[in-house]
This record gives C-alpha cells, structure tokens and sequence, in this order.
C-alpha cells in the first residue's frame, strides 16, 4: 500500500511540475535595456501598455528621477538587485504573472564609444536567459551599437534596437526625438550655416551638467567658463529646445530660457514627438507575440 501511495504522490508531482513549466511558457517576459537619457519615454511606454505586468526595475545609483515618475503615473514596480533577478523570475512563473524588466544605463558617454557599446552588450546578454525579448533604447551611437541586433539575438530572444519608420536604426536621442533620420537631416540643414545648435530634450536640459561631463565637454560640469569656452570654439550659437510632449520634467521651459541666458545662445524651437519608440515597440511586442504562437 505504501507503495502504490507513492506511486500516485509521484504522479501528481510530475503532473505539478508540467502545470509550473506550463504556466512559465504561458507568460511573456521582456526586458528593456535603456540609457537612462530615455527615462521619460520609458515611464509614458510603461504606463500606456505595460501597466498591468510585474514591473521590475534594476537597481543603480542614479534611479531616484525614474521612480519619481514611475510613482507620478501610479506604475506598481518593485525594485531588486541584479542577484536577485532570478529567485523573482521563478516567483513569477509560479504567479503566471507577465514580466517587464527594466535595466537603466547611465548617460552615453560619447567620447568613450567602446565603452557604452560593452556596457550595453553587456547588460543584454545577462538579462537574455530570463526573457523573451529584450528592447534597447538606443541609436547608433557614434556607429558602435550599429551591429546590435545581429550580434545579439537568438531565435528564443530576440534582440531590437531602436528604429524610425524607414527602418533605420536611430542616429541619437535627438533624432529619436525628432522622429528619425529623415527629420533630423533636415532639421540640421535649415540651420544657419557655420552655427552650431546644442538641442536639449526634456530629459537633457534637466541633466544638462551632468551630459556636459560625461560627453567630456568640460572635465567640471559646474564651470560655466570652461563650458562657455568650449561652446564658443564650437560655435555653438543656437540651443534646439525639443518639446517630446511628456511632461514629467516640469522646469523644461525655465532651464532652457536660463541655459540661453547663461551661454548666450538664441533658442530654436522644435516639435518632438514619442512615434519612433512607440513603432520600435510595437514591432517588438509583435515578434515576441509571433515566437510565442510558434
């Protein structure tokens, strides 16, 4: 008797296990990998379509802007270490609960292209077992992030950079701003030939200082000479003001006018706009759907 008891207890554990394994393949879990120069559009994507998954969000020193408007849009999201990814991955499959995960990178350092380029890679091949898919929120990015997509992505997790609607991977955080390649080219030819233009986002003007320093413009992002030096070597006369339409960052206008003011250039307004994330997206969330179905 004891035997055939054990024989049933047997049964019914393997039949638990296929029933976890199977609720674990039901679920979808994506990733968005992302400079935190994106933390407004993250935030407006999230609320708009991703609201109702398991929200988690990785753990850095620099996040507190990004909750304060996760927290704004009343997003649920909790907030783990990098080693704790996988124990929350399998209390999720065992919830049947959607998964998005969100990784931050700090602001590109455009004088040190090999170094955002590892650092992306990086973050996406650790993310890549626990996901279906993972989303990078970045352009090309001085050329280095141009072979993203075929260096990364494997059948049971894609990888997706962002793209405009010609299919072109993104230049920068300005052209996704302005809506592709096509619209940045033109926005840089009606430009008074000879001057430069600084274009500041929403996300750029309120971290002005901090981009100023890891950009390598001034080695003291609190010099305002050594910058104002460097702008007008440049010849940056014009500062590009691209209003996205999100209005998480409230002094936008103000730190423009102020930033005008303190190195005496003439403001350019420009119309942004969100639709190369939000076609990025939506081509990603469809291939996943796509291998899902398969």
């Amino acid at each position: 008797m004891r035997g055939y008891l054990y024989d049933i207890q047997k049964i019914k554990n393997h039949q638990n296990g296929l029933q976890k394994k199977q609720l674990g393949k039901n679920m979808t879990k994506i990733a968005f990998v992302s400079c935190r120069i994106y933390e407004d559009e993250l935030t407006y994507l999230t609320a708009k379509y991703e609201k109702n998954k398991k929200i988690i969000v990785i753990e850095t020193d620099f996040i507190e802007t990004f909750e304060r408007k996760l927290i704004f849009e009343k997003i649920n999201y909790i907030k783990i270490k990098p080693e704790d990814l996988e124990k929350i991955i399998k209390d999720c499959e065992n919830e049947n609960k959607d998964v998005l995960i969100i990784q931050l990178i700090e602001f590109s350092m455009e004088s040190k292209p090999d170094k955002i380029k590892d650092l992306v890679y990086d973050k996406i091949k650790g993310l890549q077992p626990y996901v279906d898919g993972i989303l990078a929120f970045y352009g090309l990015c001085g050329n280095v992030l141009g072979h993203l997509e075929e260096d990364l992505s494997k059948t049971e997790c894609p990888v997706h950079i962002l793209k405009d609607e010609s299919g072109e991977i993104a230049d920068d955080c300005i052209g996704v701003s302005l809506g592709g390649r096509k619209q940045y080219i033109s926005v840089l030819k009606s430009g008074t030939r000879g001057e430069g233009t600084f274009f500041l986002t929403p996300m750029q003007a309120a971290h002005w200082r901090e981009l100023a320093y890891s950009s390598s413009v001034t080695p003291d992002p609190n010099d305002d000479n050594m910058i104002r030096i460097v702008f007008e070597y440049s010849n940056y006369k014009n500062v590009g003001k691209v209003s996205t339409g999100l209005k998480y960052e409230e002094n936008f206008n103000e730190i423009v006018d102020d930033f005008s003011k303190r190195f005496n250039m003439k403001i350019i307004e420009y119309s942004g706009t969100v639709c190369v994330i939000e076609k990025s997206y939506e081509k990603f969330v469809k291939e996943i759907d796509q291998n899902k179905k398969a």
